[in-house]
């Protein structure tokens, strides 16, 4: 058992490192400009070990793509636990996730496959399912801030989830074609944007609370 264990963690590290790879790789050249051949050579292994995990280009990049994507949901989220609020825990999501594209370059794939896979006339199934994963995530944000009082109770919260998905979609392109290092500063914008729009008023928020007592 001890053996087998080992032998599927050092599996499971292999696949990470082959996964590193290719989200660097995917993150500078984009899909259709990055090779196997090159991302087996990133990752240093042999094809053996690599084809062992992935069987095509398509597969690896689905792969990458969820793989950075977690990671991102992740540390996004992880900064949300202390905000008071729904607004200040939209803020803090989204700064956080500018941050993290920042530091990682390899996270970036993320961006990158998503627009090239986004623009296919059919995206792959497995991939649109993906989406799912952030915009639920912005459904519940937006639950939490009907229940405490401070997001307007007449959005539905999965059809504002998907327009702020959309939004965020729309800043990371600008972000990407125009170039800088500046997706902190635009989440800051975007975020102070949203929130006029999603908050209620002080009035509102006393007549909720008055509703609450």
């Amino acid at each position: 058992m001890a053996m087998m264990a080992t032998r599927q963690e050092r599996g499971e590290r292999t696949r990470g490192r082959i996964l590193e790879a290719a989200a660097g790789a995917f993150a500078e050249g984009g899909y259709a400009a990055t090779s196997l051949n090159a991302i087996v050579a990133a990752s240093g292994l042999t094809k053996g070990a690599f084809y062992h995990h992935f069987d095509s280009k398509e597969e690896l990049a689905l792969a990458a793509f969820r793989y950075k994507q977690e990671q991102l949901v992740a540390r996004s989220a992880a900064a949300i636990t202390d905000a008071h609020d729904a607004p200040a825990a939209l803020r803090a999501l989204l700064c956080e996730r500018a941050a993290a594209l920042r530091e990682d370059p390899a996270s970036r794939a993320v961006l990158r496959l998503g627009a090239e896979f986004r623009a296919l006339a059919s995206p792959d199934p497995e991939f649109v399912g993906f989406q799912e994963l952030a915009i639920e995530m912005f459904a519940e944000l937006l639950r939490r801030g009907q229940d405490e009082g401070t997001i307007r109770r007449g959005l539905d919260p999965r059809a504002t989830a998907e327009l702020l998905f959309g939004a965020i979609v729309g800043m990371d392109d600008v972000w990407h074609f125009l170039g800088g290092d500046d997706l902190e500063r635009r989440s800051e914008e975007l975020v102070d944007l949203l929130v006029e729009g999603l908050a209620v008023d002080a009035e509102q928020r006393n007549d909720t609370r008055k509703e609450r007592r």
